[in-house]
């Protein structure tokens, strides 16, 4: 099995194998002068590239404060940098031919902004291009004073997006229109989510407890659809490279 781990310590990602003999072998991949303060990660297994975003909070935003990283994840080679605010959740469409990132800034330490940008994927090179604004949250909902943090796909393109101090998760179709709020019971600041379960339409919520802030709690939804992540290992066998 492999792992890929967004290492915010070191400005880069950990590569993690598990060998059918159970020796661990870890890596660092990714690593550039441009990658600062890794957040969260996306992969395309048609084309082994990693797409990283990242975030340096402070009271005002200024773009390069974040950014799209673009990582060949067979090389563990940068191939392209893009300069945001804050940049946060990230994913791609079930056929991989679009990316979703996205945008935050602040001022005088106040969230002012919440946006989601969607650019096209070179299927070829798996560089971006093409951004357009998919999703700008004050003109959607009035929410654009909580963040976006973790973002996920199921196989028909609707987007599962965590709304950090908001206690729930927007889902919106591949038009940008909301198709419903999964209110938390037990999570007050969800941070990231994915699909899993045996069919891969569990989708488990990670965040800070209501109960208790310090400590972490999962909480779980049974979906109807399963995730894109889920979907395309299981179509692999489990292997990737």
């Amino acid at each position: 099995g492999v792992a890929l781990l967004t290492n915010v310590n070191e400005d880069q990602i950990t590569k993690i194998v598990v060998q059918k003999d159970g020796y661990v072998k870890q890596s660092a991949i990714c690593k550039d002068q441009t990658l600062s303060l890794p957040n969260d990660l996306a992969y395309t297994y048609k084309t082994n590239r990693i797409y990283i975003s990242g975030q340096n909070i402070t009271a005002n935003t200024v773009i390069g404060d974040g950014g799209l990283w673009v990582c060949d994840g067979k090389s563990g080679k940068l191939i392209e940098h893009l300069p945001f605010g804050r940049t946060n959740g990230i994913e791609v469409s079930p056929d991989e031919s679009n990316l979703y990132i996205s945008e935050t800034l602040n001022k005088d330490s106040k969230v002012v902004s919440n946006k989601i940008w969607k650019f096209d994927i070179d299927k070829r090179t798996g560089k971006v291009s093409n951004q357009v604004l998919f999703v700008d949250f004050e003109k959607l909902d009035g929410t654009q004073a909580i963040d976006i943090d973790g973002m996920r796909t199921d196989i028909d393109g609707n987007l599962y997006v965590t709304r950090h101090d908001g206690s729930h998760v927007t889902v919106l179709c591949p038009l940008g229109k909301i198709l419903s709020k999964i209110n938390l019971t037990s999570i007050q600041k969800p941070t990231n989510l994915d699909f899993g379960g045996k069919d891969g339409k569990t989708l488990f919520i990670v965040g800070a407890c209501k109960d208790n802030g310090t400590k972490g709690c999962v909480e779980t939804i049974q979906n109807d659809i399963p995730g894109r992540a889920f979907t395309a290992l299981k179509s692999l066998n489990g292997k990737f490279n």
